[in-house]
């Protein structure tokens, strides 16, 4: 189905409805869409610490994990099967993604299937701790001087976790928030010579830090930094840290906090903290996830999963080609089970909402609706989704 939107309030709204209704009228068929968002993890090596994540010690029990990762020639191979043909948005994750010596390849090499395999891409996101300012301000620039006739914009995601040593507790790390603020340093003088280049924050709310959830927002704001500012999860396989649900989730008092924090102005036209808004002041997901219906996730050893938060692997890229893989037995089952699992119904993830917006359609709209003609670009535009509904 092919609505184009010329960006006003009643063609977005017109392309949302049709979306919705396409999505549920293929969820009824069984048929699935195809991928408009991907992400990846380019290594599960990580040289943070962070108490909420087990990633980094992944290392250590496989001492050749390197060697487990998809090649850079592996990972434009899959890139430019046919399915990803309709690939809008591209999240290259880890990990710690700088610590491959062939990123900027990579990104350079997806950058020239621009013109062929993926026309449609609009968007790579790398997201990094920014734990090593002195390669990974040279990577980007590499990279966005690569993408700059491509169209296609380069997004970058700074961990951030607290302000000063708020931040080194949060990531295990002696002078992370020194190194992680000199490589926003960098990046800012990046993004003043490269109009294609969109920086922010993601910050993990646990109780070591919800006390400065103001100030991260502040530091946000001043420096014209769009800013991911969400609860920690739990997961068996990605993050491997249920181990740490305990001691790190938080209390009823602490969410009330959370509610708080979400209720200032400044995120009233936000799609993301509204939704979390809402889950958290009535207990109940008003949206509907579309995780192997536009989005997949892809871990650094080929295997392939419904989405990050879900332990349910639906094959493996080194043993069959993605396209039986997305077609499969498996991911079909899986879908039958999105929107009901237990993390399905509790999720708030801010990448879920983010690629689910325009494809479930229903919730993104009313959302719109509800902000009026005069505000609804503060979303579409600032939050990225104009991209997904036609320029």
């Amino acid at each position: 189905m092919t609505i184009h939107n010329r960006g006003n309030y009643y063609g977005t709204a017109f392309r949302l409805l049709g979306n919705a209704l396409w999505f549920r009228y293929s969820k009824l068929r069984g048929t699935p869409l195809s991928p408009e968002v991907v992400s990846l993890a380019v290594t599960n090596r990580c040289n943070s610490h962070c108490i909420m994540c087990n990633i980094w010690k992944r290392a250590k029990e496989i001492p050749d994990i390197k060697s487990l990762e998809l090649t850079g020639d592996e990972i434009i191979d899959l890139l430019s099967r046919p399915l990803f043909s309709g690939l809008v948005e591209l999240d290259l994750t880890g990990g710690e993604p700088h610590l491959r010596d062939d990123l900027v390849d990579i990104a350079l090499e997806i950058g020239r299937l621009k013109s062929s395999s993926l026309s449609r891409l609009r968007s790579i996101i790398i997201t990094s701790n920014g734990l090593l300012p002195g390669k990974i301000v040279p990577n980007y620039q590499r990279i966005l001087e690569g993408l700059r006739h491509t169209d296609i914009d380069l997004v970058s995601v700074a961990s951030f976790d607290g302000i000063g040593e708020t931040h080194d507790n949060v990531r295990g790390t002696r002078g992370a928030f020194k190194l992680a603020t000199e490589t926003l340093g960098g990046l800012l003088e990046l993004r003043e010579q490269y109009p294609n280049y969109f920086i922010g924050l993601k910050t993990t709310i646990l109780p070591e830090n919800i006390h400065a959830l103001d100030a991260i927002l502040d530091f946000a704001l001043e420096r014209n930094l769009f800013h991911i500012i969400s609860p920690a999860f739990f997961t068996e396989t990605r993050f491997r840290n249920l181990d740490k649900r305990d001691a790190l989730g938080l209390s009823s008092a602490q969410y009330e906090e959370v509610l708080k924090f979400y209720d200032r102005p400044e995120l009233k036209a936000s799609y993301f903290y509204s939704r979390a808004r809402n889950f958290l002041a009535a207990g109940k997901k008003k949206w509907q996830c579309t995780a192997l219906n536009n989005y997949l996730f892809i871990e650094f050893d080929g295997k392939v999963y419904p989405c990050e938060l879900l332990s349910g692997s639906i094959g493996d890229l080194r043993k069959q080609s993605i396209e039986d893989i997305w077609y499969g037995r498996l991911a079909s089952d899986w879908r039958k089970r999105i929107n009901k699992t237990e993390h399905c119904r509790t999720c708030h993830e801010p990448g879920a909402l983010r690629y689910s917006a325009s494809a479930e359609g229903f919730s993104y709209l009313k959302f719109l609706m509800g902000l009026g003609r005069r505000r609804y670009n503060e979303s579409l535009h600032n939050e990225g989704y104009m991209k997904y509904l036609g320029d």
